[in-house]
């Protein structure tokens, strides 16, 4: 009975080790540095905050509802409210990647723009760009309210990150794609610095 106790806690406490180093390797996983997110200085000293609950848009976009993307190991969100007026507000979604699925996610997404792209009326996603800002990059439109309003995209996949800058204009129902190009290349600039 003594050596069953025994070998029973010995199980109970290796396996209560290992789940505990995995719990710390998953923490660590999920993780993305402050360093990689927009700062107030590449917002013209707008401060960021947490991304409000229930954003109507996506952050990682899935143009086809019926086809997969690569899925992050890790993503982080933020936003904040830009330009003189504050008339902008401006969201930042960084996801971390396995080894080539940051330029997979990309090439998804770009087939993906192309292939069920919105049109006329339609609710969706509308291609504009590729490569505009560098390699593997996308500036798109997100529409909505039967495509009279739209938000405007930057992704980028920069090593194992994808960043997605989105920009959206409450008082137009417009959002600006040369803001969105001016600060996706600082969120760019920032992923491109982090090595893993």
């Amino acid at each position: 009975m003594r050596k069953l106790l025994m070998v029973m806690a010995v199980a109970v406490l290796g396996g209560a080790m290992v789940s505990g180093t995995a719990a710390a390797a998953d923490a660590r996983v999920r993780g993305i540095p402050d360093r990689v997110m927009l700062q107030p200085e590449d917002l013209g000293g707008a401060v960021t905050g947490p991304v409000e609950p229930g954003l109507p848009h996506s952050l990682l976009p899935q143009p086809c509802a019926d086809t997969p993307v690569p899925q992050p190991v890790a993503g982080r969100s933020l936003a904040a409210d830009y330009g003189t007026s504050g008339r902008h507000r401006v969201y930042e979604h960084v996801a971390r990647y396995r080894p080539g699925g940051a330029q997979a996610y990309l090439a998804a997404l770009k087939e993906q723009l192309v292939r069920c792209r919105a049109g006329g009326d339609e609710e969706g996603y509308v291609g504009l760009a590729e490569d505009h800002i560098g390699p593997d990059t996308v500036l798109f439109l997100g529409t909505y309210d039967e495509g009279d309003r739209w938000v405007a995209y930057v992704a980028a996949a920069v090593g194992r990150y994808v960043v997605v800058v989105m920009v959206t204009d409450p008082v137009t129902g417009g959002g600006d794609p040369t803001t969105a190009n001016t600060i996706a290349a600082a969120a760019i600039r920032r992923a491109a610095v982090i090595k893993g």
